[in-house]
């Protein structure tokens, strides 16, 4: 092999090393990522991991106990819910720059792609299980 296609291969795998690297720490910075909100007024604070559980909730203030339980179960519910749909929109763009153009990490996170029509549009064979 000349020199010339040597230095061709060791920058190629310079190149796919770097890659994997950039790969390998957004997915850890994914994986240990959560995601914090307060309710408007105070009265709830949830935490969430990357997959949108449950990790922490607390009340930083005493105004939950002058709340209706309905009320306060609202709060706690609408709180929890934002707390994921920030988890998901961070999550997203951790991972937007590792993604093909023309798919939308949001929507890949929220699960609104089809991953078979996507790889099926991509990968010859793929829908029929005929992959190389």
């Amino acid at each position: 092999m000349s020199s010339q296609h040597e230095q061709m291969l060791e920058e190629a795998m310079a190149a796919y090393q770097h890659q994997r690297d950039h790969f390998d720490q957004a997915r850890q910075d994914v994986e240990t990522a959560t995601s914090t909100v307060t309710s408007a007024r105070r009265e709830v604070t949830a935490t969430v991991g990357r997959t949108g559980e449950l990790t922490e909730l607390s009340f930083p203030t005493s105004a939950y106990k002058r709340m209706a339980p309905a009320e306060l179960a609202s709060v706690i519910v609408q709180t929890i819910s934002a707390a994921r749909q920030k988890s998901v929109a961070a999550a997203a763009e951790m991972m937007a720059p590792m993604l093909p153009p023309g798919i939308s990490a949001q929507d890949l996170m929220s699960g609104k792609v089809d991953v078979n029509a996507l790889f099926s549009a991509r990968v010859p064979g793929f829908d029929e299980g005929n992959l190389p």
